[in-house]
C-alpha cells in the first residue's frame, strides 16, 4: 500500500474521528425508539472500545491483532446497518432471541462431554432455553448461521443495496468484507497467512560469525490494517447516526472515506 499515509497520520485522523463522534452522537437521545437505539448503542459502544484498543496496538505495531479486532468490528457494524434501517423482518426479536440458539449449542456440546455443570447454565434454566430455541426455529426456520438466517456475505450485500454508495462504490461493504473480514479471519484463526501478515524477517550477523533473524513490522501492512479499521469504525458512527437522524454523520462518513480511499 503505497501512499502518503503513516502511522502518525492514522493516529491524528482517528483522534479527529473520535472527537467528532463524541461531540455529535453523545449524549445519545433515546427518542421514540428506545429498544432499537439501545441495541445499536451497545454495538457502537463496544466498537468505540475496540477502536481505542486498535489505536494502542498501532502504536506498538501489532498488525495481526489489528486485523483480528477489525474483523470483530466488521461483524458488529453489519448488524448495526441492518437494524438501523429495519432491513430484516422481526429484526429486534430475532436479534435478541438468537442468543438461545448460541447458548443451546454451547450447553449441548458441554453436556455431551459431561461438563454441563461448568456451562454457566443453571439446571432450572435448561427447559426455558430449549423452549426459546424451538420457538425461534419454528418461527424463523432452522437456518441459524446468523440471526438473520443468512450468511454474512448475504447480509453485507443487503447493506450495499440499501445505503448510499460510498465514494461512488456500490459494493463498498463487500469490498470491506474481503479486505477486513477475510483477512481478519486469517489472523483470528492463526493460519500462516494470518500470523505472518505484517511481519518481515531480517537476517542479522552477530559477533562470532553467527547468523540470526529478527522480525520487523511490515509498514505497508500496518498502514493498510489501520486505515481499514478506521473505515469500519466510521461505519459504526454512520449507522448509529442514521438511526438518531444525525444528518451530519453521513456527510462526515463520506468525507473521511473519500480521503482514505483517494489517497490509499
Amino acid at each position: 500500500m503505497e501512499n502518503k499515509f503513516t502511522k502518525e497520520t492514522f493516529l491524528r485522523i482517528s483522534a479527529e474521528v473520535l472527537h467528532f463522534q463524541l461531540n455529535t452522537l453523545y449524549p445519545v437521545e433515546i427518542g421514540k425508539n428506545p429498544h432499537r437505539v439501545n441495541l445499536l448503542f451497545l454495538n457502537h459502544d463496544r466498537n468505540f472500545s475496540t477502536f481505542l484498543t486498535i489505536r494502542d496496538l498501532a502504536e506498538h505495531d501489532r498488525v495481526a491483532d489489528i486485523y483480528t479486532l477489525s474483523r470483530s468490528m466488521f461483524e458488529s457494524i453489519i448488524s448495526m446497518g441492518l437494524l438501523s434501517k429495519c432491513l430484516i423482518v422481526d429484526d429486534i426479536e430475532r436479534y435478541q432471541n438468537y442468543q438461545f440458539i448460541e447458548i443451546y449449542k454451547t450447553y449441548n456440546h458441554l453436556k455431551e462431554l459431561g461438563c454441563e455443570h461448568v456451562s454457566g447454565v443453571q439446571p432450572s434454566e435448561v427447559e426455558l432455553i430449549n423452549k426459546k430455541r424451538e420457538a425461534y426455529r419454528k418461527k424463523w426456520g432452522t437456518n441459524s448461521q446468523s440471526w438473520t438466517g443468512k450468511n454474512l456475505l448475504e447480509n453485507v450485500k443487503t447493506i450495499d443495496d440499501n445505503y448510499p454508495s460510498t465514494c461512488n462504490n456500490r459494493h463498498f461493504y463487500e469490498y470491506l468484507y474481503c479486505q477486513v473480514y477475510r483477512k481478519g479471519s486469517q489472523a483470528t484463526h492463526s493460519s500462516f497467512g494470518g500470523i505472518s501478515k505484517g511481519v518481515n524477517v531480517e537476517q542479522l550477523s552477530i559477533p562470532g560469525n553467527i547468523q540470526a533473524r529478527r522480525f520487523k513490522v511490515d509498514e505497508a501492512h500496518l498502514i493498510f490494517s489501520c486505515f481499514h479499521s478506521l473505515l469500519v469504525f466510521i461505519s459504526s458512527i454512520r449507522f448509529l447516526g442514521q438511526l438518531l437522524t444525525k444528518i451530519e454523520t453521513e456527510d462526515y462518513y463520506q468525507k473521511i472515506a473519500m480521503y482514505i480511499i483517494s489517497d490509499g
